[in-house]
């Protein structure tokens, strides 16, 4: 089964996010990657708002990225002057094969319906040499805690269901012959918010994160109830509640013989 955000409806927020929480690790691990003698071009595959692109165009790196949002890209034009975006689809990639030395994903891959399809076009459009990287959670580790997996009850299922498993996207690699395959833990995100605070900041807004979108409003409604009566016996107890969090971001890597 497909699961669709619509990104178009929540590009003017979707930052948010790197305001609400701290990916400093995933910094790392992406300028890591890049490396600072980059000759080449670097491809954002999923670019969104251009979050990330932002940080290499700065670094004087030559970049590229593709998105299905046509809002997003708009955003991310803004940010990026002389970056090469294009709307498009990550299993179609519009360029010539050998054209990129890095291709990257962040926070990205599970949208993808064609999973395989998009690691061909990440391989075709590398050139010997070139690295590939993927980023993102994977709920199947069984070791994530978080309160959206907790109160909002379909989206754990839903995860498994749209996030590979590291080992997965490591032997999907292996098929298409890349070489150098790893996977690394590059961000812990450990996180207790105040429930009363995430409401008030709208930090539970349905937007605020792709679990929450793909909800319907029906399920989103009854997760945020059940925080709700929560809350309300938590202070009727002379207490507050407390949403906690304990997730992992992982990055694989890939590598195209020479």
């Amino acid at each position: 089964m497909a699961f669709h955000v619509n990104y178009d409806s929540i590009a003017a927020t979707y930052d948010r996010r790197y305001l609400d929480n701290d990916y400093s690790g995933v910094e790392r691990a992406l300028m890591a990657f890049v490396g600072p003698k980059l000759t080449g071009r670097a491809l954002e595959v999923g670019c969104g708002t251009g979050h990330w692109l932002r940080l290499l165009v700065e670094s004087g790196l030559r970049v590229a990225g593709v998105d299905a949002s046509g809002n997003m890209l708009s955003y991310a034009r803004a940010r990026t002057r002389g970056a090469g975006l294009a709307h498009g689809r990550a299993e179609h990639l519009p360029w010539r094969s050998q054209t990129f030395e890095r291709v990257f994903c962040i926070n990205a891959f599970h949208h993808f319906e064609d999973k395989v399809g998009v690691l061909t076009e990440a391989r075709r459009v590398l050139v010997p040499g070139g690295q590939v990287m993927t980023v993102g959670l994977d709920p199947h580790t069984g070791t994530d805690r978080w309160y959206i997996y907790e109160y909002f009850e379909p989206v754990l299922a839903i995860d498994k269901a749209r996030y590979p498993s590291s080992d997965q996207i490591r032997e999907w690699m292996l098929a298409l012959q890349f070489s150098s395959v790893r996977t690394s833990e590059v961000q812990h995100l450990p996180v207790r918010l105040s429930a009363r605070a995430a409401i008030e900041q709208g930090r539970l807004r349905k937007g605020a994160t792709s679990q929450l979108a793909v909800l319907t409003d029906d399920e989103y409604q009854r997760g945020l109830e059940r925080i709700r009566s929560a809350l309300e016996s938590a202070e009727a107890r002379g207490e507050s509640l407390g949403l906690d969090a304990d997730l992992r971001l992982h990055a694989t890597f890939g590598s195209v013989p020479c």
